[in-house]
């Protein structure tokens, strides 16, 4: 899943929705935002799942769930009541949660 990050005018971490889906733009924006904390517990959350060590783990943020289980990953946006559960592989959660962290770490050390 390709990644493209950036700072708006305002300070404020954002994700390109052309490049992601919107509901996994989404997500970064409003729920992880600047906080390298909550995007590490999801990265640690993601191992514990992956390696068996938790069955399923929930996270319930500004405005979206992210569910995580050994058959994969659901984001849900909680503000979109007809919305669907956007599905995803653990390996692309991790993928995208983990450049968001390289995000948000490159640009506190610049």
């Amino acid at each position: 899943m390709q990644s493209e990050f950036y700072w708006d005018k305002a300070g404020d971490p954002r994700a390109r929705r052309k490049v992601l889906p919107g509901v996994v733009a989404g997500f970064l924006e409003s729920d992880l935002q600047d906080s390298t904390a909550a995007t590490q517990e999801v990265l640690n959350a993601i191992d514990e799942v992956e390696a068996g060590r938790l069955p399923s783990w929930e996270r319930t943020g500004n405005a979206y769930t992210l569910t995580l289980s050994p058959e994969g990953t659901e984001i849900m946006d909680e503000m979109d009541d007809a919305g669907e559960p956007y599905p995803l592989s653990l390996s692309e959660i991790r993928e995208v949660v983990s450049d968001w962290l390289s995000f948000l770490e490159e640009s506190r050390r610049t």
